[in-house]
């Protein structure tokens, strides 16, 4: 059982006095699957890359089964890498590159063919086999890539954007296939991407990284249910979540649209906190912004009225927009067969047993703590 370690590691390039890696800590287990995720220059694929011994490490130590390997070439680290280019050897044959690492290890020819033949089919490229890579469109590319790195049981999968160059079916269809060759392999899995649906789809825990530093570390239901901060809240979810800033007094929230009356478990926290007569944020997610009567009848205390400013109809649900206050753009996910137009006056009702509450100051969550303790 293979334990990665990464130790207060920072990554500073010669022509720059910022750091592109901020003091990253993560201890993965064997088996895992970490996926790395954050906007463009987040760090992220820096992060890989010093892992993957492609990058030198500026600060800090990075472990393998206790081994410190910072100074070890990329060949004697045991990892096998799948990138967003692909990488393929153009003068040979699928069959080849997927093989060539095999080869490199002197494995038997007989061996290598069997096991080049398995993969092939698992991926779903049997038929190309005997093929060069240029006859191949940019899916089947991307597959020979993951059959090359998955021919192989290494101790750490690295994959940055593997996907990213696919359609959307075929982006899905992958998707799964990766996560079911993981779970095969039962290896360190550390995957690379900015598509947050590929975080929460495929990840037992994620890295949410912004400005080279890790903003919150969990599985994908505990960054989205108990977001550490404002950032880690709107970068999480799609449609992303809603904010507002106003001001918090005797139990109600006030801004500039609406006043709401807060749930028993919010007012306690803000009163025991020290924020009563005090600017705060809330935040509301998409689904549990309600429409109907029913809604209506048990929150009357939390129905704001609204006008509507675009609707996106998605089949099974409409997202409906609408601005509370001058450019804070809020955004609805109502039942499809709803009779909506945009201009419309209607009414809305805010959960209030699912509102986060965040400093306005600092943007931190201040349920947080609270319901990591189990007092949600």
């Amino acid at each position: 059982m293979s334990i990665i370690e990464l130790k207060h590691v920072k990554k500073k390039y010669a022509h720059t006095e910022k750091y592109a890696v901020k003091d990253f800590n993560l201890t993965i287990h064997s088996g895992e699957f970490i996926v790395f995720v954050g906007p463009s220059g987040c760090g992220k694929s820096t992060t890989l890359r010093m892992i993957a011994g492609l990058e030198d490490i500026s600060e800090g130590d990075f472990l393998i089964d206790g081994i410190r390997v910072n100074d070890m070439s990329s060949k004697d680290r045991d990892i096998a890498m799948v990138f967003q280019s692909y990488a393929l050897y153009p003068h040979m044959s699928v069959r080849d590159n997927i093989g060539y690492g095999l080869k490199l290890r002197r494995f038997d020819k007989n061996d290598i063919k069997e096991r080049v033949n398995a993969i092939a089919e698992v991926v779903g490229i049997s038929e190309y086999l005997e093929k060069k890579p240029k006859a191949l469109s940019g899916g089947q590319q991307q597959r020979v890539a993951l059959g090359r790195a998955m021919i192989r049981t290494p101790k750490i999968y690295l994959m940055d954007e593997p996907l990213s160059n696919l359609d959307a079916k075929l982006r899905t269809s992958t998707r799964a296939e990766i996560a079911r060759m993981h779970r095969a392999k039962g290896a360190v899995t550390i995957y690379v991407t900015h598509d947050q649906v590929e975080a929460m789809t495929m990840a037992d825990r994620i890295v949410l990284m912004s400005m080279g530093e890790i903003q919150q570390i969990g599985s994908p239901r505990d960054l989205y249910e108990n977001p550490k901060n404002m950032f880690v809240a709107t970068f999480m979810g799609m449609p992303p979540m809603s904010t507002i800033q106003g001001s918090y007094k005797d139990g109600y929230f006030t801004c500039v649209g609406f006043t709401i009356k807060l749930s028993p478990f919010d007012r306690q926290i803000l009163d025991g906190s020290g924020y009563n007569h005090s600017n705060i944020i809330i935040g509301i997610r998409a689904n549990h912004i309600k429409m109907g009567t029913t809604y209506e009848h048990h929150f009357p205390e939390t129905v704001i009225t609204i006008t509507v400013m675009n609707i996106e109809y998605l089949g099974d649900s409409k997202n409906i927009f609408f601005e509370p206050e001058p450019g804070v753009v809020f955004v609805a996910t109502i039942e499809p067969h709803a009779e909506i137009s945009i201009d419309d006056t209607i009414q809305l009702v805010i959960d209030p047993n699912n509102i986060h509450l965040f400093d306005a100051k600092t943007k931190d969550s201040i349920k947080y703590h609270t319901k990591k303790l189990g007092h949600s």
